[in-house]
């Protein structure tokens, strides 16, 4: 009996080596295809996926997408979610780099638009203006890659690279038959983001305001922000600020509280982020030491992310007047996940409504006072002529010197009442 219990043992053990050898006899085979070498990331991403995806996720139907596809890119495109994509190690390494405030590539902003790249605004100074990229622009590929053939994600760390070499871009300037190609050979350089500019403009009416433009949220822009506003509280002149958050994509949720922080008082309703399976999630502002002064917040539609968490609590809170165009109306949150072996993931994980609980979905944060002309933005994409599209953010901004005289005008009785 022990003998038989001992050969049906060794029987036992001979079978699972045969499995286990055919098994890796399989893989590398399909290895060697180029599928299935992600396997470990893939189970990983299955599990963070079925943990913390913002809606349910069938566990079945990933494995099945996964199996078809035979990597975890191609797994997570079966989500059809434009936010959710996988990372290799150098485009995970670009990503964060992202944030940082620095990186290298040709100074140019950037909104995923269908199967192009935007170009929301161009850094002044910087090789992409140089080389004559302007707003409006649709990067359609990258070297000898179409966009429409890549993530958004892997597009913008293709464009960027060490300081010093070369990027080649197909760029589409205008629409139908005013639609025209252009390529461009642009030297990257290392761009430090100017993400907060400030201006001091005299005025007839007001003495002097200031003029702010944030051109993206990352991490440096909550302290570049207190730089700008300690220097207005030591300016007494300085009687209103106007906030220019148009043009900018977005970035970092930290960074977009912290702004939002420095201008409505602590503890104030800054978002409310809804996560599967979890209470709501609100979050609110920790407080600020500067001059409250009277403030406009210009918008348009490529203001997004971000942006629109900031300009949506300064509206709901009846902080600022917002003057403009609608924004982009993204209210969705992502994560940047690191996998095994180094690769990454961007993964969207919650849904937000505004301070005031407004669901901004593909409408966006209405303005206050609506400043716009009609055609200017298709005109742009359409035709690639800029000049209604200037003329529009001329009139944003003088519309906004006018809300803010009234506002400070107001701000004058009610002292001298």
């Amino acid at each position: 009996m022990i003998f038989i219990k001992t050969k049906w043992r060794q029987i036992a053990l001979v079978v699972v080596f045969i499995v286990i050898g055919s098994l890796g006899w399989w893989w590398q085979g399909y290895a060697r295809q180029g599928k299935y070498k992600d396997l470990v990331s893939a189970f990983y991403l299955m599990g963070v996926l079925k943990l913390n995806y913002y809606q349910p996720v069938n566990l079945t139907e990933l494995m099945k997408a996964y199996w078809r596809t035979g990597n975890s890119a191609g797994m997570l495109q079966s989500l059809e979610d434009p936010y959710t994509r996988f990372l290799n190690k150098n485009e995970y390494m670009e990503l964060t780099k992202e944030t940082q405030g620095k990186f290298g590539g040709i100074g140019v902003y950037l909104i995923p638009k269908e199967e192009e790249l935007l170009v929301s605004s161009v850094v002044k100074g910087s090789p992409g203006e140089k080389a004559g990229l302007q707003q409006g622009d649709r990067i359609v590929k990258v070297g000898d890659a179409s966009v429409k053939d890549l993530s958004p994600d892997v597009a913008v760390a293709r464009i960027r690279g060490k300081a010093g070499t070369q990027v080649l871009l197909r760029v589409a300037r205008g629409e139908a038959e005013n639609r025209r190609e252009i390529d461009f050979s642009i030297t990257r350089a290392n761009i430090l983001i100017p993400t907060v500019e400030m201006t001091i403009k005299p005025d007839s009416i007001l003495g002097e305001y200031a003029l702010i433009r944030i051109t993206q949220f990352a991490e440096t822009t909550g302290a570049d922000l207190e730089k700008c506003l300690g220097e207005i509280d030591n300016s007494p002149q300085i009687k209103g600020m106007i906030l220019d958050l148009r043009a900018n994509p977005g970035g970092s949720l930290d960074a977009a509280v912290k702004v939002a922080s420095q201008f409505i008082p602590a503890g104030t309703e800054i978002l409310h982020i809804q996560r599967r399976s979890y209470p709501v999630q609100t979050i609110t502002a920790v407080g600020n030491q500067h001059r409250q002064l009277p403030m406009v917040v210009l918008t348009d539609n490529w203001s997004a992310s971000a942006s629109e968490i900031v300009a949506g609590a300064l509206k709901d809170q009846k902080r600022a007047v917002l003057v403009g165009s609608h924004t982009f109306g993204k209210d969705l949150i992502q994560e940047v996940k690191r996998l095994p072996g180094g690769a990454g993931a961007t993964i969207t994980i919650a849904k937000y409504l505004t301070s005031g609980k407004v669901n901004i979905h593909k409408r966006g944060v209405q303005p206050d006072q609506v400043v716009e002309i009609p055609g200017a933005m298709e005109r742009l994409l359409k035709e690639g002529n800029p000049e209604l599209f200037f003329k529009m953010q001329r009139l944003q901004e003088e519309e906004g010197l006018k809300v803010l005289r009234r506002q400070v005008a107001g701000s004058a009785l009610k002292k001298a009442g």
